[in-house]
């Protein structure tokens, strides 16, 4: 700025944004966010002393879309994470905002200011959420995308919450048997993972460990652990779990004298229990006494004692309760005793000891609870005053005072005064009970006498029973009469009867007698066990033992026949079923027979097996109203009772299962209901059938799933096998229910919106080539139907090569495939260059797939392979077929071999070296090997080293025989030795080359020379020299043996030997030697027969002597 005096200033902008030519107009206001991004606004400044004005101008740039960076988007809870919100261009200054959205919520600011950064210190778990930041300028303002900051954290100490609840001083308490669960919480992120120890001992993972039936053994410290395993960390709680468990049965009472019999002491104990049970008196009297508890300390916490008022203040027949509660047990438990004085009077009697040395005077007071105090007193102190258990007064026999009284003393803590009995005592002879009928009907009168043949009277009669064994008690006394009658006997009178005569001396008891009530037999009770009771009788759950108890009380014992349904089963009071089975539902009697009396009754029960439906209920869907709905079946068929099924399920609207079936179980075996129209129903819908039956502790369950097929509906076509028709099949698998699909195609042939269409069948050849086929496909869940197409066109076949030659003995290939993949598909067939359909051979192998087919011809031969062959395919459409020559070709004929020498190699005549050349060519070329022939020409006869070879076979080797031959694989053999020969016998030899199969023509055949010497000459002309010498005097020898042969027969038969025996010729050429023993045969030589030729290794050879082998190829084996 500066000059004088001042310019003025004028703005123009894009539009009507500009103050042009006004005093103090060198400020442009304009709305923030209201100026135009990328336009120029220009400042013009004119001075008077200047002609032109001049100029300055700002673009403004508007912010791009801001990037929001975070230094870690899982922070640890406590960390710092820094935020930077990115603008890549825009023009300053940039306002910068800091929003966070919480779960649930809106976006909130949280921070703002110019920098694009910021620092979030000491994060929390409540700032998770998503975070923007928004850029501003004066164009514009963009936000960021939203980004998720998950703040990691815990675990925090665990929380655990017992049910049932009952808090205790040490933890917590359950009752023994009932459900405990135990739910274990620790807010974490990621969420903690728990794990349950009981008594440090791993039992559970998961966060609710949950004990179905608790017991005592389940007490101790329960721990949960929980684990963030993305931090690392970990925190527990322990709990202690204490289980109350009852006493066994109920509270024992009891009442029993003291403070020697003047008062009366309450006992009552309940052993057993955790904790232990808490007792307590209840009786008209027990206020007055209890003032005295603190006299009478508690032995266990389990028993309750109580000292009542002394004699005389507790009234006759008085009742005290003692009343059990535990924690354990909902109702309290209780047992009562009851006090009171013997009903009759002391009864005082005598005895006297088996070996007559003393009188036992008795003294009892039966009938008072407690048991009353007794003693004797004698006349001359002889007595027991005042001691526990003196009712037995014992007195030697001699010392007893007879005419003087002795006196019982009873003591009962409910009476102030003592009681007596007493004895002047005159023994009694033993008694005898004579009964008139001993087993007497039930209801009759039965009348007992009791003789006593000597005693002193009065005598008193005492009638004691015994019903069980030890249990005594008396049903008369007191009479002074010998008979008594007991009238309408019951069941009740069996048992063991006898009468006690006493007078003051002694007692004397009868023996006893047994009186057997008969009786019976009444009606049966039958009790089943397990007890379950119906409307109709009993019930049972199949497969579980079943037990018919049948009781009918009877004198003599019942005999019990059990009928099922009126036939007779069991014979017996108790009739087992291991294993019921619904075929056991019926009436079942029993049948109690009293065999004495001839008398019986009968009781029927009606028993019902209830069993449940085989296996789970079944569960399907299916399509309704024209595929527009679906219709859920759910059937679990079978069972006594039916079964009670609901459908439940997202997509079932509330109140759906009652418009359908009327209530929320259906008692009966199937359950349909009918979802609403298509399209309502989301894919991959959840339905499941719940069942109930009362032969089940569980509930019993299936599930169906509604779903569209995950695929395309896929169109395919097949023949039949006599193609005599074209089928088009359509398939859209994997759908629930299946999905309904049917064909169009032209000119009238279609199945349209049919049931079970998915098939379109055309006579085999009536299909048209080239038009459309298309199956449409309809599923409930869809609005639209879907297709595919097909279009049948007649196959295309093709071949790599038309014409295909090769060389004789090779394998050969030919090739056919189908230019595309044509519908419907057929198998490829090849003809052989006879025309025959070829099949997999040794000559032929066949590769074949449904879009090619490859035949190869093994071992080819010129005159049988050699041809045209044919490759053939086709379908409903059409068909087609392509020819393959296939020309063999024989390898060229290899160059002649020449023999060029074939010597023995020592005069044993049995080894032959052979040497060969090939004329004309190139070594190695043209020839792939040899073939060396050999045949017996000649033999000389007599010349064999055995002369027991028939003369037969003799013969026969009298004219050249057949070649045999040596194959040699290896062209660059020039030399061959044959071995195992025979010495006398004349051979040929000869080689042909070979060039594959192809074998040229056979060398002049050669018989081997002798092996040449140098002293060969000298040895001949000595020997001529030295026969020459000896055949003077052999001359002069025969012509006096031919003169004198009559005279001297000895001499002759020494020269020429027997007659018809043979004479032996001298060898006198090497051929002529015979060696015995040797076999023909070809050997490789022992050294090489030139530098750097291999020797050949061949398989075993014929000898020469084995004309069966002539002729035959022996490979070569290297």
């Amino acid at each position: 700025m500066g000059g004088y005096p001042k310019p003025w200033c004028g703005g123009k902008g894009r539009r009507t944004k500009a103050r042009g030519g006004q005093e103090n107009s060198n400020t442009l206001v304009l709305r923030y966010g209201a100026a135009l991004s990328g336009k120029p606004y220009t400042c013009y400044a004119k001075h008077p002393l200047l002609a032109a004005a001049k100029t300055c101008r700002i673009t403004l740039v508007s912010v791009s879309k801001p990037n929001l960076l975070m230094s870690d988007a899982s922070p640890k809870e406590g960390s710092t994470i820094r935020m930077h919100c990115n603008v890549e261009k825009g023009t300053e200054p940039i306002h910068y905002v800091w929003q966070h959205q919480p779960h649930n919520g809106s976006f909130v600011t949280f921070g703002e200011g110019s920098s694009g950064f910021i620092n979030v210190t000491n994060v929390v778990r409540n700032q998770t959420g998503w975070y923007r930041c928004v850029a501003g300028n004066a164009v514009n303002s963009e936000s960021s995308e939203q980004l998720w900051l998950n703040v990691t954290f815990g675990p925090d100490a665990p929380r655990i919450d017992v049910a049932p609840s009952s808090v205790v001083q040490r933890g917590y308490a359950a009752l023994e048997n009932e459900t405990v669960s135990l739910m274990c919480l620790a807010q974490s992120n990621p969420a903690s993972q728990y794990v349950w120890f009981h008594n440090d001992s791993e039992v559970y993972t998961g966060p609710q460990l949950t004990i179905t039936k608790i017991l005592r053994a389940h007490a101790g410290d329960y721990t949960c652990v929980g684990q963030n395993s993305y931090l690392n960390t970990r925190s527990r709680k322990t709990i202690t779990m204490t289980v109350h468990y009852p006493p066994d049965g109920s509270p024992v009472c009891s009442v029993e004298p003291a403070l020697n019999h003047t008062s009366l002491r309450l006992l009552c104990s309940w052993p057993g229990g955790f904790p232990s049970p808490s007792l307590h008196w209840t009786g008209d009297l027990i206020p007055a006494g209890q003032q005295q508890l603190n006299k009478e300390p508690q032995t266990s916490p389990s028993s309750s004692n109580i000292l009542l008022p002394s004699g005389g203040l507790t009234p006759n027949s008085s009742l005290f309760t003692c009343h059990g509660s535990h924690p354990a047990l909902k109702q309290q438990t209780e047992c009562s005793t009851r006090t009171k004085t013997p009903s009759a009077e002391p009864v005082c009697f005598s005895n006297v000891t088996n070996d007559k040395q003393f009188l036992i005077l008795s003294c009892s007071w039966e009938g008072g609870v407690p048991k009353a105090l007794l003693w004797w007193k004698g006349p001359g102190g002889q007595g027991k005053d005042g001691e526990e258990s003196a009712n037995v007064l014992i007195v030697r026999h001699s010392t007893f005072q007879y005419g003087k009284p002795y006196m019982c003393y009873a003591k009962h803590p409910l009476l102030v005064q003592t009681k007596t009995c007493g004895l002047t005592l005159v023994p009694v002879s033993k008694p005898s009970l004579l009964i008139r009928d001993p087993s007497p009907v039930e209801g009759s009168t039965v009348e007992m006498r009791c003789n006593v043949e000597n005693g002193t009277g009065p005598i008193r009669y005492v009638w004691q029973q015994e019903i069980q064994r030890g249990n005594i008690t008396i049903f008369a006394q007191g009479s002074n009469s010998s008979i008594i009658t007991l009238t309408n006997v019951n069941r009740s009178y069996s048992g063991r009867y006898r009468c006690v005569g006493s007078n003051f001396i002694n007692t004397e008891s009868s023996d006893w007698v047994f009186l057997d009530i008969i009786f019976g037999p009444d009606v049966p009770e039958i009790d089943v066990t397990p007890h379950s009771i119906t409307d109709r009788g009993f019930s049972a759950l199949e497969t579980e033992s079943v037990l018919l108890s049948c009781q009918a009380p009877s004198n003599p014992a019942s005999q019990y026949i059990w009928y099922y349904n009126n036939s007779q089963v069991y014979t017996g009071p108790q009739y087992t079923i291991a294993k019921v089975f619904r075929a056991h539902t019926g009436d079942y009697t029993c049948l109690a027979q009293n065999t004495r009396l001839n008398t019986r009754s009968k009781k029927t029960v009606n028993l019902i097996v209830f069993y449940p439906p085989p296996g789970l209920p079944s569960c399907s869907l299916e399509p309704a109203q024209n595929h527009t709905s679906l219709r859920l079946l759910c059937s679990w068929s079978g069972g006594f009772p039916s079964p009670s099924l609901r459908w439940t399920g997202e997509a079932i609207k509330a109140g759906q299962e009652q418009e359908e079936t009327g209530q929320q179980w259906s008692v009966q075996s199937s359950a349909p209901l009918l979802l609403p129209s298509e399209g309502l129903i989301p894919n991959n819908s959840l339905f499941t059938c719940v069942g109930e039956h009362p032969a089940r502790k569980q509930l019993a369950e299936c599930s169906t799933r509604t779903y569209i097929p995950p695929a395309e509906p896929l169109c395919f076509a097949y023949v039949t096998n006599n193609q005599q028709y074209l089928m088009l099949s359509c398939s859209w698998d994997g759908g629930a229910p299946k999905a309904l699909v049917w064909w169009e195609g032209p000119g009238g042939q279609s199945k349209g919106g049919q049931e079970n269409s998915n098939i379109l069948v055309l006579r085999y050849g009536a299909a048209r080539s080239g038009k459309p086929y298309t199956c449409y496909a309809k599923h409930p869940l869809l609005m639209e139907a879907k297709s595919c197409t097909l279009t049948l066109e007649a196959p295309v076949l093709l071949t790599q090569r038309r014409v295909v030659s090769v060389y004789e003995g090779s394998d050969v290939q030919l090739t056919c495939n189908l230019r595309a993949n044509y519908l419907p598909a057929n198998d490829i067939t090849w003809f052989n260059n006879q025309g025959v359909d070829v099949r997999e051979t040794s000559k032929y192998m066949l590769l074949r797939t449904s879009a090619w087919a490859n035949l190869t011809v093994r071992d080819a031969e010129e005159t049988q392979d050699s041809g045209e062959y044919r490759c053939s395919t086709s379908n409903a459409v059409g068909g087609a077929e392509v020819n393959v020559t296939l020309v063999v070709k024989k390898h060229p004929a290899p160059p002649n071999a020449t023999l060029i020498r074939a010597m023995y190699n020592s005069r044993h005549r049995n080894e032959v070296e052979l040497e060969w050349q090939v004329e004309d060519v190139e070594e190695n070329g043209g020839w792939t090997g040899f073939h060396l022939e050999q045949r017996w020409v000649s033999e000389r006869p007599n010349r064999r080293g055995s002369s027991n070879e028939p003369q037969v076979q003799m013969e026969e080797r009298a004219g050249p025989q057949d070649w045999s031959r040596m194959v040699i694989q290896d062209p660059s053999i020039r030399s061959y030795t044959v071995r195992g020969l025979i010495p006398t016998a004349t051979y040929q030899f000869r080689v042909i080359s070979i060039n594959h199969r192809t074998i040229g023509h056979p060398s002049v055949a050669k018989t081997p020379v002798e092996l040449r010497d140098n002293v060969y000459p000298a040895v001949v002309g000595a020997a001529v020299g030295g026969m020459l010498f000896a055949a003077i005097p052999t001359v002069l020898l025969l012509v006096y043996i031919i003169r004198n042969h009559k005279s001297s027969p000895r001499l002759r038969a020494m020269l020429f030997g027997r007659q018809h025996s043979q004479s032996r010729e001298n060898i006198n050429f090497p051929e002529d030697e015979a060696v015995a023993g040797s076999d023909g045969g070809l050997q490789n030589t022992t050294g090489s027969p030139s530098p750097g030729m291999a020797e050949p290794k061949v398989s075993s050879l014929p000898t020469a002597s084995s004309p069966s082998h002539i002729g035959q190829d022996l490979p070569l084996q290297t």
